[in-house]
């Protein structure tokens, strides 16, 4: 604080009760302000003073105080005074009539009892003492702490205070809270034709604050922990989850998640073949390999998975072996086993082929017919060597849900058959963890052995072509599928 133009102050403030005695309180607007050509230069330090006690707290900052020299006192803009020297001011708001007072500055000792520092006190007619300038304005422009501040004055208060502060001094809850509220802000991506890099299905739970995954490993972990297990505060609730329709879309996803890691550990990233070995093991089976987690990638982190597919590729993904259909399977496509690759998943929804869509075989698609004609085509038989066949393979799941059904007698049908295989498990997929974990991870052997480096080619069967008489298959239920489908139909 500038001191050049004041001199020492002393205990004598005879003048002072003079200049408040002539105050003239019949103002209109702004008449009553010198004009800040006019204005004293100990007013820019009233003005730096409460501005550095608005921007203390966001709800200080909320409430605007504004500071002018009043007319009733005229004093030239350098003048130099005697050691009572005082300034006439008026403290407003743009909302209320001006809180006028005297403005002094005071010297007094530090708590050290060495130095000196000065303070700018106050003086009202209504406190009729002098107090510190912080006093005076708690009192006088009082704050309200219930009401939340808005996000202007918010961003303001940022500006004023630098836009920076010591991030990595805050409590871990505190960081995870600001990041709630980030997340809780955005707004989903608009959907683009151009090609987003990363994860869309990751960083779209982000919007604008996904560069927060380039920040730290600290707040990358905190970031895909919350964007992972999800929370009810945000729109996302439940976590990862993947929703998608068709069999390319589908593989699109997983190769996508799969090819992210989630670099949360050091050491996170293969550079060596070793390392890539032990990454690869890990992205095949992360059940058997838990401490390798440190490779986990993005798809490892999937909680829930709504699928949905056509007849064909349902029949394929599933593997569904009536009829010969196994000598159609092609190795590119994925199937049920992918679920095997997901340690985190708990929840699977699987949506039943439309069997109100367009049935009718493709041209060139890589299987027998499925569909006899109308009206003799059978959705039924095709959802039911669907069903069949997951709730076989998707056994040891705790929690498979299966929609689209053409009545509940399919429906009950499935969910028999699924608790029929789960009785005929040997072990569940909890107590296969318990008797990892009592084993120390394995049997222990001899030799140290990396798994996965000394691979052995493993020959997939062929099937020889054979056209049976079972594709099509015609639609011979006692209530056709048609008149179930389209009852108002003839």
């Amino acid at each position: 604080m500038n001191r050049s133009n004041y001199p020492r102050q002393s205990r004598s403030l005879a003048h002072h009760s003079d200049m408040r005695c002539n105050i003239n309180f019949n103002f209109m607007s702004n008449d009553w302000q010198v004009s800040p050509g006019e204005s004293h230069s100990f007013l820019q330090d009233v003005r730096t003073a409460v501005l550095k006690y608005r921007a203390a707290s966001a709800t200080r900052f909320s409430i605007p105080i504004e500071v002018a020299q009043s007319q009733s006192q005229h004093i030239l803009r350098l003048g130099k005074f005697h050691g009572s020297f005082a300034l006439w001011v008026g403290f407003y708001n743009f909302s209320n009539r001006p809180i006028f007072a005297t403005c002094r500055l005071q010297r007094r000792k530090r708590k050290s009892g060495r130095r000196f520092t000065d303070e700018i006190e106050v003086y009202t007619k209504k406190i009729g003492r002098y107090i510190p300038l912080e006093e005076f304005l708690e009192k006088m422009f009082p704050t309200f702490s219930q009401i939340p501040v808005g996000n202007d004055a918010m961003f303001q208060w940022w500006k004023t205070n630098g836009g920076t502060f010591n991030w990595t001094g805050l409590p871990t809850e505190l960081k995870e809270r600001i990041i709630y509220f980030c997340m809780h802000q955005s707004q989903p991506r608009a959907l683009y034709r151009r090609a987003i890099r990363g994860a869309p299905e990751v960083t779209s739970q982000f919007g604008k604050w996904s560069a927060m995954l380039g920040v730290s490993r600290q707040v990358r972990a905190i970031c895909l922990r919350i964007c992972f297990v999800g929370s009810s505060d945000l729109q996302y609730g439940k976590g990862l989850c993947i929703d998608v329709k068709g069999h390319r879309a589908f593989k699109d996803c997983m190769r996508r998640l799969g090819k992210c890691f989630q670099m949360l550990e050091p050491g996170h990233l293969p550079t060596t073949d070793e390392t890539w070995t032990l990454a690869e093991t890990y992205n095949h089976y992360p059940r058997i390999y838990p401490h390798l987690s440190r490779y986990a990638t993005l798809r490892h982190a999937i909680r829930k998975i709504n699928l949905q597919l056509s007849f064909l590729d349902s029949m394929h993904f599933f593997k569904v072996t009536t009829g010969s259909f196994a000598q159609y399977f092609q190795s590119f496509r994925l199937d049920y086993g992918i679920f095997g690759q997901m340690p985190c998943l708990n929840e699977i929804r699987i949506q039943l082929p439309d069997a109100r869509g367009y049935l009718v075989d493709g041209p060139h698609q890589q299987g027998p017919q499925l569909f006899y004609g109308e009206p003799f085509n059978c959705p039924r038989i095709l959802h039911r060597l669907i069903y069949e066949r997951a709730a076989d393979v998707l056994a040891t799941y705790e929690n498979v849900n299966m929609y689209g059904f053409m009545d509940e007698m399919e429906k009950e049908g499935f969910y028999e058959l699924r608790s029929e295989s789960r009785k005929k498990m040997k072990f569940t997929a909890k107590e296969l963890e318990e008797l990892y974990r009592e084993d120390g991870g394995g049997i222990e052997l001899e030799k140290s052995i990396i798994p996965g480096i000394h691979g052995e080619m493993v020959e997939e069967p062929e099937w020889p072509m054979i056209q049976d008489a079972f594709w099509p298959p015609k639609c011979r239920c006692k209530l056709r599928c048609r008149k179930v489908l389209y009852p108002d139909t003839i």
